[in-house]
């Protein structure tokens, strides 16, 4: 009777310490998910790849683009907040291709496609070691996505195990300004966002 009643406690615990090992393990996405480094506005955040600095994030109901003596207007039904910032590679080139805003619930924007390549945003640039270089990302988010948001960049959404660089921004969804532009430069940075501050 005695050996009957070991059994079934030890079947018992078996099945308890299952139970719970299935329940705290992590998820595969948890296990594989991206290496992040965090960081605020106007301060250098290092990967082990790559660092980025921000130092401006402002938001707009109207995008003016200025490229080649052209000019195109850009509306949205949300607003568009436009991120100038400086990324530089560490040990070898790259090239950084994702850039998201996460706002304070948890959604992800991903960068714009509505604005010409032309003014040299991110995506498409190359990154040396050493050789800092200006940044522009530009988001189209809702409103009430404004708030709380947080740039997040990596090389690439398709590697798992690889840097993600999380910056909170100071921006405010009181601080939208009626329109701004971007310019495209001749010499010197390749762009200037107007009105200046």
């Amino acid at each position: 009777m005695m050996r009957m009643v070991r059994s079934v406690l030890a079947l018992l615990f078996a099945a308890a310490v299952l139970y719970g090992m299935q329940h705290t393990r992590p998820l595969y996405s948890d296990i594989t998910s991206p290496i992040v480094s965090s960081g605020g506005m106007n301060k250098r955040v290092e990967a082990r790849a790559f660092a980025l600095s921000l130092d401006s994030a402002r938001v707009a109901r109207v995008l003016n683009v200025e490229t080649f003596g052209k000019s195109k207007t850009y509306t949205s039904s949300g607003v568009w907040v436009v991120v100038e910032g400086e990324a530089e590679a560490k040990f070898e080139t790259l090239g950084l291709t994702s850039g998201e805003w996460l706002s304070a619930s948890g959604v992800r924007y991903v960068l714009t496609d509505r604005v010409p390549a032309t003014i040299e945003m991110m995506p498409g640039n190359a990154y040396q070691p050493g050789l800092p270089r200006r940044i522009l990302l530009v988001f189209e988010v809702p409103e009430d996505a404004v708030a709380g948001g947080t740039v997040v960049v990596a090389r690439t959404k398709l590697l798992p195990l690889d840097d993600e660089i999380r910056i909170a921004t100071n921006v405010s969804g009181k601080d939208i300004e009626p329109a701004i532009a971007i310019r495209r430069n001749q010499e010197g940075p390749p762009w200037t966002v107007l009105p200046q501050r």
